[in-house]
């Protein structure tokens, strides 16, 4: 892990560029931040490297794609032992329409997002992990997305 000490000014202007424009060329982010282009290159290398940059991705609107109902879902689980646990991630990474999966602490062990046609395919997919996972969900918990407020890089994280 690279120390945050080691990330300075420099860097937080070369992940700003990139913050607006993940696409931007090497030649494009020095002309902007004014370092010098090996010294832009250099860095993003070292930014990936150590893995402050996980990576850089498009994010589509799921709304211009067909699919309106973007909703976030908790579970807790119970009565499962790591192979249940492990097929239940593993089902949920590779269904096309979970968007987001993460493990969680806290009241809920896992939440995710779907993205639905409509209401009616978002509590059919709902049915369907319900139906294949009935043994180790005990509760869930969902919340559709109206408006999203903020969507943040976390560069300002950097001082």
């Amino acid at each position: 892990m690279l120390n945050m000490d080691k990330i300075d000014k420099k860097d937080k202007k070369i992940l700003n560029v990139l913050n607006l424009n993940g696409r931007a060329f090497v030649s494009e982010i020095a002309r902007k931040t004014g370092i010098a282009r090996d010294s832009v290159h250099y860095r993003l290398q070292r930014l990936l490297k150590n893995k402050v940059i996980r990576f850089v991705h498009t994010v589509l609107d799921p709304v211009e794609l067909g699919y309106p109902v973007y909703t976030y879902v908790a579970f807790t689980l119970n009565n499962f032992d790591n192979s249940k646990e492990e097929k239940f991630y593993r089902f949920l990474m590779g269904h096309r329409n979970v968007a987001y999966v993460s493990k969680t602490t806290g009241k809920w062990d896992c939440l995710i997002a779907i993205s639905a046609k409509n209401l009616e395919h978002f509590d059919s997919i709902m049915r369907e992990i319900r139906h294949e996972f009935s043994e180790i969900i005990k509760e869930f918990e969902s919340a559709s997305i109206i408006q999203e407020k903020k969507y943040d890089s976390m560069v300002e994280l950097i001082e």
